[in-house]
C-alpha cells in the first residue's frame, strides 16, 4: 500500500513545469560524460571511428545536460523539488490568450499525426529497400530521422485541445 507523502505534493501540470531532482541529474549527466569519454578513447585504440563519433556526441549531449544541471542548481529553489521547497502555483496564461487561439480539432490532430508516422514508415521502407542498395549509410541516416518521428508526432497531435 502506498503511503500519502505531504513532501511529493505535485503541481498537476508536470509535462510543462515539471522539476527533478537535479543532484541525481548532474551524477547521471557526469556519469554519461564519463562513459562517452571511456568509449572515446576504447574505440579509438580500435579504429572504429563511427563509434568514436557516436560515443562523442552522446558525451557532448550529456556535458551540455551537466551545464544546464549546474545552471539550474545555482538559481535556486525555484528548479528544486525538496522537503523544504513547497510545490509553486503554475504559471497562468491571461485569459485574453486563451481566447484568442483555438484548440486544434481532433480530425486535425488525427491527420497530422497520420502524416507525420506515414512519413516515419515510408522513410524506414525506403531506407531498407532501396537506399541500403546504394547507400548504407544514407539507409542508416534515414532510420535515425525516422525515429525521431513519433515523439514528436505524439507531441505536435496534442499540442493544443483535448479529447472530447
Amino acid at each position: 500500500m502506498t503511503r500519502f507523502d505531504p513532501h511529493r505534493i505535485r503541481s498537476g501540470d508536470e509535462p510543462m513545469h515539471a522539476r527533478s531532482p537535479l543532484r541525481m541529474r548532474l551524477v547521471m549527466a557526469l556519469i554519461g560524460v564519463a562513459s562517452a569519454v571511456g568509449g572515446v578513447v576504447f574505440f579509438v585504440t580500435q579504429h572504429a571511428v563511427g563509434f568514436v563519433v557516436f560515443c562523442a556526441v552522446v558525451g557532448l549531449v550529456a556535458l551540455v545536460d551537466a551545464i544546464v544541471v549546474v545552471r539550474h542548481i545555482r538559481q535556486g529553489a525555484h528548479w528544486q523539488p525538496g522537503r523544504d521547497i513547497p510545490p509553486y502555483r503554475p504559471v497562468e496564461e491571461p485569459e485574453e490568450r486563451l481566447r484568442e487561439r483555438a484548440p486544434l480539432s481532433q480530425h486535425t490532430r488525427e491527420h497530422v499525426y497520420l502524416a507525420m508516422m506515414g512519413t516515419c514508415l515510408v522513410l524506414v521502407i525506403l531506407a531498407w529497400t532501396v537506399v541500403r542498395l546504394f547507400s548504407p549509410g544514407l539507409a542508416i541516416a534515414m532510420s535515425v530521422v525516422a525515429a525521431f518521428i513519433p515523439p514528436f508526432a505524439v507531441m505536435v497531435a496534442n499540442a493544443r485541445g483535448r479529447n472530447w
